[in-house]
Parts: C-alpha cells; structure tokens; sequence
C-alpha cells in the first residue's frame, strides 16, 4: 500500500511539475507573440496591413516609420517612382511651424524600375509587390508641446483604390509618439 501511495503521489508531482513548466512555457510564447506597443498604431486591411511608429535611435533625430505587409498580390507604385502617378505614394504633414519632414523617404528594400505595358501606365514604374518599410526623418523645430496631422496616401491594386489613412505626431514632455487621430 505504502509503495501505491508513493508511486501515485510520484506521479502526481511529475504531472504538476510538468503542467507547470508547459504553463511557463505558454505564457513566454503569448509574451513574445504579442508585445505591448506604447508608440503606434496599426491599419488591417484585406490587402495590407500598415503599421506606424516613431523611431529614435542612439539619440538621433526620430523618424517617422511605416511598415506594409501586402496581401492578396497587393500592389502600389513606389514614392521612387520617376514618373508622375496620381496614386503614387505619398505622405504629407501640411504646413505646421513645429514639425517638418527632413531629407527624403527611405525605402526599404528599394524598388526597382520595371515596364509596365498596361494603357494607364504603359512605361516604366516602380511596383512594390513585397513588404517594405518606409523611414522619414523629421525635423522637429521647438521643445514646446505640439500635435501635427499628417496622411499617407497611396493607390492600391489591382483594387484601384485610393487609400488615405491619416495620422497624428504629438509631442508632449519631450515623447514624440505617432498615433490615429480620433476626428
């Protein structure tokens, strides 16, 4: 009876012990999968996801940051693109004292130039076909509390749909974030 009851409670602790690490183990994955982020937002659409943030490394001066994860054979024409395109991407802040853009949008990867024989194009464009991240730095011209808006703008195919997503930088004791604006 003696050598039961201990074979059962010796199970029983190798069972807990075990439950326990598998625990353990399932809270560490749901950490790593979901991490809080304090400083963006993200846009869900069928065909992309957008998600923005501020980036300030080492000190620097921050920059706006934008990742598109496409969906469906997604596809739009890049902000390098040599020639005019109405729905061609674009970001703009308007014209506020605070807060400008500095130098121009970084692209990565690169888009690469390629012909494109559909009648509304017909020549060269840069499609972005693959998830790219945008980097814009911004020159920020006073320590005083701010809010600026701003929109990214861009044509998504082969939907054909003008997108335009506004976003919100606000400055506040010295945190710049980036969020969606409520109005």
């Amino acid at each position: 009876m003696n050598k039961l009851t201990a074979i059962v409670l010796l199970l029983l602790s190798i069972s807990f012990g075990k439950s326990q690490q598998e625990s353990a183990i399932t809270q560490e994955i749901i950490k790593i999968e979901k991490p809080e982020i304090e400083n963006g937002f993200t846009i869900k659409d069928k065909d992309y996801t957008l998600h923005f943030e501020i980036e300030n490394v080492d000190n620097q001066k921050p920059s706006l940051v934008i990742a598109i994860k496409l969906h469906n054979d997604s596809h739009y024409i890049s902000p390098n693109a040599k020639r005019d395109f109405k729905g061609k991407f674009y970001m703009d802040l308007g014209s506020y004292s605070h807060l400008g853009f500095e130098d121009n949008i970084i692209e990565t990867p690169l888009s690469i130039e390629e012909f494109d024989s559909h009648p509304v194009v017909n020549g060269t464009v840069n499609w972005v076909r693959v998830n790219t991240i945008y980097k814009q730095h911004l020159d920020v011209k006073t320590q005083e509390d701010f809010e600026v808006f701003g929109r990214l703008r861009f044509t998504i195919e082969p939907r054909c749909t003008l997108e335009e997503i506004p976003f919100a930088i606000s400055y506040k004791a010295g945190v710049m974030k980036v969020k969606y604006p409520k109005c």
